[in-house]
């Protein structure tokens, strides 16, 4: 089992360092994401879980809501655009995640690199 501690911190120093630089020019970006610390692994998992499925099956438009019974916490994932970047299929993700203290949302392109989708800028 992870320390889920370690995986919070882990995760949000990842989404503020991922943050597009409009968001961290003022230097408080990151508390745009601070629901991120109020998730449990189970959250974590399941948002990575419905992100790559959404990456994988929908198209520009589509939005897709997730929810975690276990801890009532919740998100909507939204397509925004889809582009060709080099060789590359990409996709525009708006991720809205709320938790039963705060809501947060961010956005994030995803390029298909090798049969995988990875986070570019």
């Amino acid at each position: 089992m992870y320390d889920l501690n370690i995986n919070r911190k882990l995760l949000l120093i990842a989404v503020t360092l991922l943050t597009p630089f409009q968001l961290n020019a003022s230097n408080v970006g990151f508390l745009k994401y601070a629901v991120i610390t109020d998730f449990t692994e189970s959250d974590i998992l399941k948002l990575q879980k419905e992100y790559t499925q959404v990456l994988k099956n929908n198209k520009p438009g589509d939005r897709h809501n997730w929810f975690n019974a276990e801890t009532g916490n919740r998100g909507e994932i939204t397509v925004i655009k889809q582009y060709k970047q080099k060789d590359s299929i990409c996709k525009r993700l708006k991720l809205r995640n709320q938790s039963k203290k705060q809501s947060a949302v961010s956005y994030f392109n995803f390029c298909s690199i090798d049969n995988q989708w990875k986070v570019v800028n």
